[in-house]
């Protein structure tokens, strides 16, 4: 791939990244997933852009150790899927939304997430989610 078309897809990456975070993250939101893969460095690109006073009440939850590495060094809160507390009913209390990329996505919005180490810790963070979001 040249340089030119590599260009071309970070910039789309991080436009669906910006639009996406625009979209579905609301300030009223406590927890929220983050997936792993080249297209989440965007997506916390543009959480933290959106400033402190916006997420001061939020927490992330990683898929593993690149998206805590990114959340952290955001300077965002951080708290592993377990560590979430516990809501009225006694159970963990769901995840507002979570954000991830997908490897593929046809017309049809079928998606193909990677076959990596975090593919389990991803699946477990989206269905304890309210919203997940694909950025693609």
């Amino acid at each position: 791939m040249s340089t030119d078309s590599v260009s071309l897809v970070e910039g789309a990456k991080k436009a669906a990244a910006f639009q996406a975070v625009a979209d579905h993250l609301d300030p009223s939101y406590r927890f929220v997933g983050i997936g792993s893969g080249s297209t989440v460095v965007y997506v916390v690109d543009a959480i933290a852009a959106k400033g402190s006073e916006f997420h001061k009440n939020m927490v992330f939850v990683p898929t593993g150790s690149q998206s805590k590495g990114l959340i952290r060094a955001a300077g965002l809160a951080v708290c592993q899927l377990p560590e979430r507390p516990l809501g009225p009913d006694g159970r963990p209390v769901q995840l507002d939304v979570t954000f991830d990329g997908a490897d593929e996505v046809d017309e049809e919005l079928n998606c193909i997430k990677g076959g990596g180490a975090c593919l389990l810790q991803e699946k477990g963070v989206a269905i304890r989610s309210k919203k997940f979001v694909v950025v693609a």
